[in-house]
C-alpha cells in the first residue's frame, strides 16, 4: 500500500474528508461480517496476513470478494482502535440528500445526540425494528463517525434514509406532512396511556439538555417511560429503544 493510500484512509477519520470523498472506513471482524452479508456496496476490503492466519474460515474467504493484504506497519497507521482486529473495509456514504415527497412514519428524529455510542445504538435499534427514516439534527455527532459506526454494528448497511438536517429544515418538513409527532420527555404521559397510528415521528433529545424548544413545540404528544426505581433518568439510547419497541408493537 502506497503512502498516498495510507494518507487517504487515515484522513477518513475526520468528517471533512469523509464527506469530501463520500467514503468511510469500517474496522472490525463483526461489522465487516455484517457488511459482507448485506447488499451494501464495498469498494475495498483490507486485511493483514495475521488476520488470515487467525481466521482462515472467515466469511470473506468463502465469498467472491477481493481483498488487499496490508503490512503490519501500515495497518497500524490506519486503525482507529487500540486493539484492532486487522480487518477493514472502505465503503461509500449512501447519505440521503433528497427527501422523498411521500416520506412518512415511523420516523426517528434525533436532536443533538452528541454521544457516538448512543447514536450508534439508536441506529442499531432502528434497523432492528425496521425504521428506515432517520432525521439527525446538525448539532449531533456525525453519522459516520468511527465510534458511531462501530457501536451501530452494521446498521448503516440497512438504513437507506439517513438525513442530516438543520433544525429549520426538520421543522419545515414535519409541518408539511401529516405525521403524528411525539416527543420523549421526563414529564410526558406514560407510553401505556398513549395511542399512536403507524405514521408517527419520535423525537429524542440530548441527555443533558433535552429537546430543542422549537422542535419540541412541533409535538402533539409528549411521552415518558414510567419510573419504578430510584434512578434519575435513562440513557437516551435505552429510552429510545424501549419507546420504539412499544410503538412498533402497538
Amino acid at each position: 500500500m502506497t503512502n498516498n493510500e495510507i494518507k487517504y484512509l487515515r484522513s477518513l477519520s475526520k468528517k471533512k474528508y469523509r464527506y469530501e470523498h463520500k467514503k468511510f472506513l469500517i474496522e472490525g471482524k463483526r461489522i465487516v461480517d455484517q457488511l459482507i452479508r448485506s447488499d451494501y456496496q464495498i469498494d475495498k476490503i483490507i486485511i493483514t496476513q495475521n488476520f488470515i492466519n487467525k481466521h482462515p474460515k472467515h466469511i470473506l474467504f468463502s465469498s467472491n470478494l477481493d481483498y488487499q493484504i496490508i503490512a503490519d506497519k501500515d495497518y497500524k497507521k490506519i486503525k482507529n482502535t487500540d486493539n484492532s482486529q486487522e480487518i477493514f473495509a472502505l465503503v461509500p456514504i449512501k447519505h440521503s440528500f433528497n427527501i422523498p415527497d411521500d416520506i412518512k412514519g415511523p420516523l426517528l428524529i434525533l436532536n443533538n445526540i452528541s454521544d457516538p455510542g448512543n447514536l450508534g445504538t439508536l441506529l442499531r435499534s432502528a434497523a432492528w425494528y425496521g425504521i428506515n427514516n432517520i432525521f439527525l439534527s446538525t448539532g449531533s455527532v456525525d453519522i459516520y463517525n468511527p465510534k458511531v459506526v462501530r457501536s451501530s454494528m452494521g446498521a448503516h448497511f440497512y438504513l437507506s434514509n439517513l438525513f442530516e438536517l438543520d433544525t429549520d429544515n426538520i421543522i419545515t418538513i414535519l409541518n408539511s406532512k401529516k405525521i403524528e409527532v411525539i416527543a420523549a420527555t421526563l414529564d410526558g404521559t406514560p407510553y401505556k396511556n398513549i395511542s399512536t397510528s403507524n405514521n408517527w415521528a419520535l423525537i429524542l433529545g440530548n441527555e443533558a439538555h433535552g429537546i430543542d424548544n422549537d422542535i419540541l413545540q412541533l409535538s402533539t404528544k409528549q411521552v415518558s417511560i414510567p419510573q419504578k426505581g430510584n434512578m434519575e433518568s435513562l440513557n437516551v439510547a435505552v429510552a429510545g429503544s424501549i419507546l420504539i419497541d412499544r410503538f412498533i408493537a402497538k
